[in-house]
């Protein structure tokens, strides 16, 4: 996009008050800040007015309505690793680039599926229901519990097997468990270093003891796990989101939590978020919640800035992002407009 100077409007709390060095590299590449917002297209079209560049850094709605509307804007900096609220077809029809964070938070949220995953093998989500109510009544919390198995030898599911189910696995290796993973796009050898044995979706569903959801949010992904997959796992058996909330079909899943198709959940997104206040999740017993905070920690943030920002100057010297997920845009990319 060389030479400048151009807007890039900023999204989200990516560039907050410490982030002063991070301005200066962009300022240094030719940039002019403005502080956007998206909670609605129009907002996003208002505020984003005049952009060359915008940095997102939250779910906010790039639709072909707003593409059409930003008609200076060349590239999208999606500062997250998922991208489902971007239509990335219409982006590449009106020659936007849009480069997603592939690496952001792989660790944290890696954690995070771990934590839940051992705190639901423990029945944690039932034992904090119960001291709630009853205090310290190890009788009571256990009555809540139910039975409880021991961890190692069970057999933990990965629906999807990328780079944070693959840290995951590494990170539960001394647990004793064995791993199974449902993931169309990888062979066994891909799997092989992490003791993996691939298997069909209806499998993976019928075998394991807690199914840890990894997919992204897609067209073909939405809704993927529902009443077939809760009906096929076992009774005992637990199921762990720490992908998107899309990716089940959120009513299915209240009606298996219910009427006991599965032991329970632990759930870090939601299909809406933040859900209604009437959400039966929110309340059950056996559901372990936590506000969509899997991928939060200084480090997390502060690499994403980091990456993130050496994508906008990649872009704003005239090279191509290295995360670019539309590459059919190449070619077609909107000319620079004139200052």
């Amino acid at each position: 996009m060389a030479p400048g100077p151009y807007t890039v409007a900023v999204m989200g709390p990516l560039l907050a008050d410490d982030a002063a060095a991070e301005r200066e590299r962009l300022f240094a590449a030719g940039a002019q800040l403005v502080v956007a917002k998206g909670a609605s297209e129009d907002d996003i079209i208002d505020s984003c007015a005049g952009a060359d560049v915008v940095m997102a850094f939250g779910g906010f709605p790039f639709t072909d309505r707003v593409f059409a509307s930003l008609p200076r804007l060349r590239f999208l900096q999606q500062c997250s690793v998922g991208y489902d609220h971007v239509d990335v077809e219409a982006a590449t029809r009106h020659g936007v680039m849009v480069a997603n964070s592939p690496r952001f938070c792989s660790e944290e949220v890696s954690d995070h599926a771990a934590l839940l995953i051992l705190a639901c093998a423990r029945k944690l989500p039932q034992q904090v229901f119960a001291a709630a109510r009853h205090g310290w009544d190890r009788g009571a919390a256990l009555a809540q519990m139910g039975p409880v198995f021991r961890l190692r030898g069970t057999t933990l599911g990965f629906v999807g097997f990328g780079r944070i189910a693959r840290l995951t696995a590494e990170k539960l290796a001394g647990f004793g468990l064995r791993y199974l993973a449902a993931d169309p796009q990888l062979t066994a050898a891909d799997v092989r270093a992490w003791k993996v044995d691939l298997v069909s979706l209806d499998e993976l569903c019928r075998r394991a003891d807690v199914v840890s959801m990894h997919a992204l949010l897609n067209a073909g992904t939405r809704r993927m796990f529902g009443e077939a997959q809760l009906r096929a796992m076992k009774r005992t058996a637990y199921f762990v989101n720490t992908s998107r909330g899309g990716t089940v079909d959120e009513a299915a899943l209240i009606r298996a939590l219910r009427e006991g198709w599965i032991a329970g959940a632990g759930l870090d997104v939601l299909e809406k978020e933040p859900p209604a206040p009437d959400n039966p999740l929110l309340a059950m017993p056996n559901v372990l919640l936590t506000p969509h905070t899997a991928g939060y920690s200084e480090d997390s943030l502060a690499d994403n800035r980091r990456e993130t920002i050496d994508e906008v100057v990649r872009v704003l010297k005239g090279d191509w992002p290295t995360a670019l997920v539309n590459p059919a845009v190449k070619g077609r990319v909107r000319r620079p407009a004139a200052s």
